[in-house]
């Protein structure tokens, strides 16, 4: 079984003087990033390979979120997820090599609401019930696969089994 958690970046600034790829977070962006942290630590998740937009807020994201990490990882920053489409988030999931079992990517919507909805089989209520609502900043997906191989991914092929936000309890 192979799990993939996708993360969208947390909350950017607004800052019309810059490109949008250097845009970095705002005050409650790094907040938000450090909860997901402190989330993805309490639910034991370890993953083995981080990839992550080449964006300033992808990467200032993955740097809240690493501190509450444990164990070792490869982490990629990939300059093709600095984009919005889903399917080429999913090309580069589904070319990842089949000895990574738990992947995060950390990227942008709305190809990563729109890559879940596309994964999904089934899920939990209120994780499908979140989906179809909103997929805000910091949201993240977390989407199980019967398969061990990422080349095996493909539409309605996944389980969502939790999609959670900064700001619940």
């Amino acid at each position: 079984m192979v799990t993939l958690h996708l993360l969208r970046h947390a909350k950017a600034k607004s800052a019309p003087e810059l490109r949008d790829i250097d845009r970095p977070l705002a005050e409650r962006g790094h907040s938000d990033a450090d909860t997901m942290g402190q989330r993805l630590a309490e639910w034991a998740v370890n993953p083995s390979l981080i990839l992550c937009s080449s964006a300033q807020r992808a990467r200032e994201t993955l740097a809240g979120i690493l501190p509450h990490l444990s164990g070792s990882r490869t982490i990629e920053v990939e300059e093709r997820l600095y984009n919005f489409e889903q399917d080429i988030v999913f090309k580069i999931i589904s070319g990842i090599a089949s000895g990574d079992a738990t992947i995060l990517v950390i990227g942008h919507n709305p190809a990563l609401k729109q890559l879940t909805g596309y994964l999904v089989a089934d899920g939990t209520h209120s994780a499908v019930q979140q989906l179809n609502t909103k997929f805000p900043t910091c949201a993240l997906a977390t989407l199980e696969f019967t398969f061990n191989d990422w080349a095996s991914i493909g539409p309605k092929s996944g389980r969502l089994i939790r999609l959670s936000i900064p700001g619940e309890t």
